[in-house]
């Protein structure tokens, strides 16, 4: 009935022992209404042998509580619960947000459906381990973000670069160390010790000065490439002015602020290009 994760005889006990008390009802009036004897129930309560199925369904019938929370608690420690005992402490204890998002994908998810469920109602544990593998590359992803931003700011030339160049920075060197996290399988926020070492290895092969090239397959990364170059810039403007009024743009006679409040848009671009994943870009532009 039960997966890795198995009930705790004292902590149902306890659970028991929180209905009796509600109820105020003694051992002996609540064993009369399950249809045993006062020893037995007390042996449940007291956590020396586990209530079985056919008890825990009367308990959560006269109660009104789910029979999953009898087993283990409400349905976020039971999350919790399955987390750590997969040796995933750190994510549980610093991200609790992770333990809610699992809660609410398995209530309203958009494609909720009945296999989610284990047999007391709760989510399976195949459930639990797909939806954490996502949201655990989001909170490595933050993660990396955090500790190469703090690397960059204790750099001996910090203070050259301007926040553009370090915000392009730090995106960069995340994607590039999730990219290998992807291909090698490493996917572990507990081994914050590997992923420091990671950003300060990346960080040192990277040229802070250097314009980087971003792959042009799709529009995004070609307006970033563009908008890195003043001429570029001002052919792209050019070639829409043309298009949508017929009129030629030359920065011949000014226009400069036309140029820089358009490269504005290139931090913003680059961030969105670490953040959308290739099959959204394919949904984006699609081939004919």
């Amino acid at each position: 009935m039960f997966g890795l994760l198995q009930p705790d005889k004292v902590k149902v006990g306890q659970r028991i022992k929180e209905i009796k008390e509600s109820m105020n009802l003694s051992f002996t009036e609540l064993g009369n209404r399950l249809g045993i004897k006062k020893p037995t129930i007390s042996s449940y309560v007291q956590g020396y042998a586990l209530a079985p199925e056919s008890v825990i369904n009367q308990l959560s019938s006269i109660s009104g509580k789910p029979v999953g929370w009898f087993y283990f608690g409400d349905i976020e420690e039971y999350i919790a619960d399955y987390l750590q005992l997969k040796g995933q402490n750190r994510v549980v204890q610093e991200h609790p947000e992770v333990v809610k998002a699992i809660k609410e994908e398995f209530y309203t998810g958009e494609f909720k459906n009945p296999a989610w469920e284990n047999e007391v109602g709760y989510p399976c544990e195949e459930f639990i381990d797909d939806y954490f593998y996502e949201l655990q590359q989001d909170v490595i992803k933050e993660e990396i973000k955090k500790l190469t931003a703090n690397e960059i700011d204790h750099l001996p030339f910090t203070s050259e670069l301007s926040n553009a160049k370090k915000d392009e920075a730090v995106l960069v060197i995340t994607s590039g160390i999730l990219e290998y996290m992807d291909v090698a399988g490493e996917f572990n926020y507990e081994d914050k010790e590997t992923m420091g070492k990671l950003v300060k290895t990346e960080i040192a092969k990277f040229n802070f000065y250097a314009d980087r090239v971003f792959d042009e397959r799709y529009l995004i990364g070609k307006l970033i490439n563009v908008l890195a170059n003043n001429q570029e810039t001002v052919q792209m403007i050019n070639r829409l002015s043309q298009e949508l009024t017929d009129k030629p743009f030359t920065n011949i006679f000014g226009g400069e602020e036309l140029i820089k409040t358009i490269q504005t848009l290139r931090p913003a671009l680059i961030k969105l290009y670490e953040e959308v994943g290739s099959d959204e870009l394919e949904d984006w532009f699609k081939s004919e």
